[in-house]
Parts: C-alpha cells; sequence; structure tokens
C-alpha cells in the first residue's frame, strides 16, 4: 500500500492554467499595492483608494482560485481546462467592459 502511495506523490504534475495564472498576477497587484509608497497629493480633494484595490484583488485572487478548483473537480483533462477557463476569463471581462460601457 506505502509504494502506491509514493507512485501517486510521484506522478502529481505542476498543472498550469490560466486562472491561476490570473490569480497570481492579481496577488501580486496587492502585495505591490500594500507595498507602494504614499506619497501626499497636492490637491485638497484626493482620496486614496488603494486599500479598496489591495482588497478587490485579494477578493479577485481569492475567486480564480476556487473557480479554479472547481474547474479542475468537474474537468479531467488539462487541454479542456485551457479551452473553459479561458474561455470563463474573456466572457467576465467582456461582461465588465459591457457593464461599464452600459453605466457611463
Amino acid at each position: 500500500m506505502e509504494e502506491k502511495e509514493v507512485q501517486k506523490e510521484k506522478n502529481v504534475k505542476l498543472r498550469l492554467t490560466p486562472l491561476n495564472i490570473v490569480s497570481a498576477v492579481f496577488l501580486v497587484i496587492a502585495v505591490w499595492l500594500l507595498l507602494e509608497e504614499k506619497k501626499p497629493r497636492g490637491t485638497a480633494m484626493y482620496i486614496d483608494i488603494s486599500g479598496i484595490l489591495v482588497g478587490f484583488s485579494f477578493l479577485i485572487a481569492i475567486i480564480c482560485f476556487v473557480s479554479d478548483q472547481i474547474f479542475r473537480k468537474f474537468v479531467p483533462e488539462l487541454k479542456k481546462i485551457w479551452i473553459l477557463e479561458c474561455f470563463f476569463v474573456v466572457i467576465t471581462v467582456l461582461l465588465i467592459v459591457v457593464i461599464k460601457i452600459s453605466i457611463y
């Protein structure tokens, strides 16, 4: 029984997917915003929204990670995961653009 467990551990491969890449990018953005030096602006009406952006970046990274795990659970083949996740990312971006255009 131990041989099967060792063999399973050897067969574990890193499966890079589009949602992994998106979540990593948003984690980097969140950390960058956290570590960014705050410079005071010259205008009196300056509002610092970097805290909100950090929160949204972390939230998007978590949502992408959970979505990736759901896709992996239901789609066993890596090629199909890439196709579905790329389609998911493109549709999400398009919906955000359409909503943003319709609001403004």
